[in-house]
This record gives structure tokens, sequence and C-alpha cells, in this order.
């Protein structure tokens, strides 16, 4: 809370506790957002819950549950053939080209910010294409599915627990490498699961 961590104070952070109540991800996602390599950074509970509500729970966990549940909704849980969309290709090859230089520059926070951008680009393509009101269902959720199994690959090293989650709810038995990150035809059947965070108030 902008003090530094002293024995007279006793305002020292115990990980133990902070991962009991939040899971190892969410302090390691905040972390690394939060605090460069090398620097020192400031950690408090309200950042923290923040980073967790908007961008773990919302964004992503979102994200999760709203494609997996129209798939299992409209096909039955098998994944749809479909088109590619290629703006969203290029917004997925344009993001991880960044996050990878971000990467070589040991500028963790900025390569996840990257990540997050494709996050968030999915999410609007939602909400702008409407699967729901849609005669193109196949393609939408062809592309979405592609989109989460892209950014389970891209969040493997920083959130690992969670991402053998989503890979789980995707029906893929491991993650793949940075040579899956493009779209293709992926046959498979998606389970739904238990939401990946849980908000807290």
């Amino acid at each position: 809370n902008g003090k530094k961590i002293s024995k007279s104070l006793g305002n020292i952070i115990d990980p133990i506790e902070v991962t009991d109540k939040y899971g190892v991800d969410v302090l390691r996602y905040f972390l690394l957002r939060e605090i460069p390599p090398g620097q020192d950074g400031d950690f408090n509970e309200k950042s923290l819950t923040a980073r967790l509500n908007n961008e773990l729970a919302n964004d992503l966990g979102n994200l999760v549950s709203r494609v997996i549940s129209m798939i299992i909704k409209y096909f039955d849980g098998k994944v749809p053939d479909g088109n590619k969309d290629n703006d969203l290709v290029n917004d997925l090859n344009e993001r991880f080209k960044k996050a990878d230089e971000s990467i070589n520059n040991f500028e963790i926070d900025r390569s996840l910010e990257e990540v997050w951008g494709f996050i968030r680009s999915c999410n609007k393509y939602v909400n702008d294409k409407k699967p729901w009101e849609s005669n193109k269902k196949e393609d939408i959720l062809y592309n979405l599915y592609e989109g989460l199994r892209c950014i389970s690959i891209l969040l493997s090293s920083f959130i690992p627990e969670t991402t053998e989650k989503i890979n789980h709810q995707l029906g893929l038995k491991q993650c793949g490498s940075f040579k899956d990150l493009k779209f293709g035809k992926v046959k498979g059947k998606v389970v739904k699961g238990n939401l990946l965070f849980k908000k807290i108030e």
C-alpha cells in the first residue's frame, strides 16, 4: 500500500495466504502485470481484486464461458467448420509480434497487455457479430473457438493452471506451441466447465 515492507510496521505479505485466498494464477498475473522485472513495485489487495474482477473474470472468464455455452447450444458442443476472419487473424498476428518483442526486452507487463488486447478484440467480435442473431453462426463461433485456442497458447507461460482449464473446456488434451498460433480446421468437442475466476465483491 505504498510503504516499504518492514518488521517494525508489521506489513508483511504472506504469499501463501494470498494464493490460498485468490489462487496462484491470480497472484502470478497481478505481479507480472504490475511490477516490471528487476524493479520495485507496489502490492495492494484492492489493485489485485480489480485485476481479478475486470481482466481475469470479466475479459477472459466471461469470454470462455460465452463461447463454450454458444457452441454447446447451437452445435451440441461440436466445433463448427467455418471460414476464418482475416481481420481477427491479422489482429492476432500483430499482437503476437509485439508481445514477442516485449518478451525479448524483458517487458513482461507489455507483453501481457498485447495478449489482453487480443482477448478484448475477441470480446468485441462477439458483441459486434452477435452470433445469437446471425445466420453465420458457424463462421463466428469457429473463429471464436480458434481465438480461444490461441489465447490459451499465449497465456500458458503466464497462468498455466488457468490455461489447463481452458484447454479442458476446448476439448484439447494439451496446449499447443507458438507454431500453432494460426487458425486451422480443429475437430473437437467442447465441454462446459466451472467459471475460471470468481469475482470478489
